[in-house]
C-alpha cells in the first residue's frame, strides 16, 4: 500500500477514526498494531506472517535474556542470527543465485526471491533493541504489543525513519488525546511531502531513467543524469519520510528527522550527519564506535589500520544494507574513502573553513563528490562504469541539446526545494509567505497526481 494511493488515504482515515474514538493507550496501540499488519500484509499477506514469527522469536529471546542475564549475550547472537541471517538471504540470494546458475540448467537455481518491503528497516530496529536490551540499556523484558508496535510501526515500516526504542516505546506507553496541534504539525509534512514525490521526483525521474539508457552517452549527458539523481533521490526519499513523520504526528506520536539539508555539507562526515540521519546515527553506535573502541584495545594492529578500519567497514556495512550488487559495495568503499581522505588531510569534525570563497571551494568539492558517489549508486553495473572512460566528452550538438535540456529541467525542479530552503531561513512557519507556498505545492500536487509513480527509491531497500 503506497502512501501515494486513495487506498492509503483511506486507511489512514479509518484508522485514525478508530485510534481517536478508542480510549486508553490499551486499545490505542492494539489498534495500531492491527493497522500496521493490515499495512504491511495488504499486498502478499505472507509478508505480516513473517514479521510477526520473527517479532515473536526475538521477544521470546528477550524473555530469556530477561530471566538469564547472564546468558544474555548468547540470546543477542541468536537473534542477530535470526535477524541478519533472514535479511541476508531475502537480499542477496537473486544475487548469489544468479552467479551459482551460469551455465546451469536446473530450474531450482532460476528461483526467484521477492524482498520483502521494508525488511532492512524494520531488521535494524530489532537489532537495536536487542543490542541495547543485551547490554542494559532497555528493558528485557518488554510487553509484546508494545514491542510488535515498535517494530511494526505502519508509517515507519517500508523505508523509516528508523527510530530508537527510546524514543517511541515511552510514547506507547504514555495516555494520547487529540490535540488540535497534531493536524497543524501533521499537514505541512504531508503536503510537503507529497509535493516533493509527486511534482518533483517522479517528474525528474522519467529524464534521469531514459538518460540512464542511452547505449553510448557523452560525459555531459552522464554528469547531467548523475545531476538530476542526485535531486530526484533526495526529493523521493525525504519526501517518504514527511509523509512517515506527518502521519505519525496524527496520531500523536513524534519521530526523528531523517534529513537535515545533507547537499550543503561540506565534509563527508557532515554528509552523514545530515543524510538518513536515523541509519546514520546506527552505523555510527553500534558498528563504528564499537569497532573503534576494539582498534584501540589493539595494541598490536598498525595506526592507519585502526584508523582506517572502522569508518571503512561502517559504509561498505551501509553498502551492502542498500543492496545486493557490486555498485553499492562500491558507493559504501567510495564513502569510506571519502571520509579517510579528509582525515588525512585533517579536516575532521564540525571543520568549517574561515571565509566565504573557502566555504564555496568547500561545498562545490564536496557536493561535486556527492554527485559522483550517487552515480555509482544509481550506475547499472560496475561494468559501465568502468566503460564511462572510453565515452566522448561533450559529443555532436543534439547531444549537448539534450543534455542542456536535462539540466536546465532538472534546475528548473529543484528552485522549489531551494525556495523552501530560504523561506525557512527567512520567515516565520505562519507567515503568509509560507501559506502561499503550501498553497502552490497543493495546486501543483493536483495538476501532477496522474503522473506520479506510487513506489519510493527506498522502498526496495
Amino acid at each position: 500500500m503506497s502512501f501515494i494511493s486513495l487506498t492509503f488515504i483511506a486507511f489512514c482515515l479509518l484508522a485514525l477514526a478508530a485510534y481517536w474514538l478508542s480510549r486508553g493507550k490499551t486499545a490505542q496501540n492494539a489498534i495500531l498494531l492491527v493497522a500496521s499488519y493490515v499495512f504491511y500484509g495488504w499486498v502478499h499477506p505472507w509478508y505480516a506472517v513473517m514479521l510477526g514469527l520473527s517479532t515473536l522469536a526475538d521477544y521470546f529471546l528477550l524473555k530469556g535474556m530477561a530471566r538469564r542475564r547472564e546468558r544474555a549475550r548468547r540470546y543477542l547472537w541468536l537473534s542477530l542470527l535470526l535477524n541478519v541471517g533472514l535479511l541476508a538471504f531475502f537480499k542477496y540470494y537473486n544475487f548469489f543465485n544468479e552467479a551459482l546458475a551460469a551455465g546451469l540448467s536446473a530450474d531450482f537455481f532460476f528461483v526467484k526471491i521477492a524482498l520483502p518491503f521494508g525488511l532492512s528497516f524494520f531488521t535494524i530496529k530489532k537489532v537495536m533493541y536487542m543490542v541495547d536490551a543485551a547490554l542494559g540499556r532497555l528493558d528485557p523484558d518488554p510487553d509484546l504489543v508494545d514491542f510488535a508496535l515498535y517494530v511494526s510501526f505502519f508509517p515507519q515500516i517500508v523505508a523509516g525513519p528508523i527510530d530508537r526504542a527510546q524514543k517511541l516505546l515511552p510514547q506507547f506507553k504514555s495516555a494520547r488525546r487529540w490535540r488540535g496541534e497534531f493536524f497543524h504539525e501533521a499537514w505541512p509534512l504531508i503536503v510537503m511531502g507529497f509535493f516533493k514525490k509527486v511534482v518533483i521526483a517522479d517528474t525528474v525521474k522519467s529524464m534521469v531513467d531514459r538518460l540512464f539508457t542511452i547505449e553510448t552517452p557523452t560525459h555531459l549527458l552522464i554528469g547531467a543524469a548523475a545531476l538530476g539523481f542526485t535531486l530526484q533521490i533526495l526529493a523521493d526519499f525525504s519526501a517518504y519520510t514527511d509523509i512517515s513523520r506527518g502521519v505519525a504526528r496524527l496520531f500523536g506520536l513524534s519521530t526523528a528527522e531523517n534529513f537535515d539539508n545533507p547537499y550543503l555539507a561540506l565534509t563527508p562526515s557532515e554528509f552523514w550527519n545530515r543524510w538518513h540521519i536515523t541509519l546514520s546515527n546506527f552505523l555510527r553506535d553500534y558498528i563504528f564506535f564499537p569497532l573503534r573502541r576494539l582498534s584501540l584495545r589493539r595494541k598490536g594492529w598498525p595506526g592507519w589500520f585502526a584508523q582506517a578500519m572502522p569508518p571503512m567497514v561502517a559504509m561498505f556495512v551501509s553498502g551492502l544494507w542498500h543492496g545486493a550488487g557490486w555498485t553499492f559495495a562500491l558507493w559504501g568503499i567510495f564513502h569510506g574513502l571519502l571520509i579517510l581522505a579528509y582525515q588525512a588531510a585533517g579536516i575532521r569534525g564540525e571543520w568549517k573553513p574561515a571565509g566565504r570563497l573557502e566555504r564555496a571551494g568547500a561545498w562545490l568539492v564536496m557536493f561535486s563528490l556527492i554527485v559522483l558517489s550517487w552515480l555509482i549508486f544509481r550506475a547499472p553495473s560496475v561494468g559501465w562504469l568502468a566503460g564511462l572512460s572510453r565515452l566522448p566528452l561533450i559529443g555532436s550538438p543534439d547531444e549537448i541539446t539534450v543534455a542542456l535540456i536535462a539540466l536546465a529541467t532538472f534546475a528548473f525542479y529543484a528552485l522549489p526545494l531551494l525556495l523552501k530552503l530560504g523561506l525557512d531561513r527567512l520567515t516565520r512557519p505562519d507567515s503568509w509567505w509560507q501559506a502561499a507556498y503550501y498553497t502552490a505545492a497543493l495546486a501543483a500536487i493536483v495538476l501532477y497526481i496522474n503522473s506520479s509513480n506510487p513506489d519510493f527509491i527506498y522502498s526496495q531497500f
